[in-house]
């Protein structure tokens, strides 16, 4: 990994805590969704795994994440193409 793009409707969100922003900006990286475990975005950022557990279902609930299909591959809500 070369480095992490943190867009603007990310880093403006005042409801995310800081994890939820990284991760959050972790995930929407992968343009097509993400579909990979907990434990490869824990090692990616340098973060306990557990603490991805919680962070990935915290930004299910709060409706940052979607879900497709009855697996992990999922998808952030974050506009593509956000303005700087």
């Amino acid at each position: 990994m070369n480095g992490l793009w943190i867009n603007s409707d990310i880093l403006e969100r005042q409801d995310l805590s800081h994890a939820e922003r990284m991760v959050l900006a972790f995930i929407a990286s992968f343009p097509e969704g993400y579909f990979g475990s907990d434990g490869y975005i824990a090692e990616s950022l340098h973060m306990n795994k557990r603490t991805v557990e919680r962070v990935v279902s915290s930004l299910y609930r709060s409706n940052s994440l979607e879900r497709r299909g009855n697996s992990r591959f999922c998808v952030s809500k974050i506009r593509k193409n956000a303005s700087i």
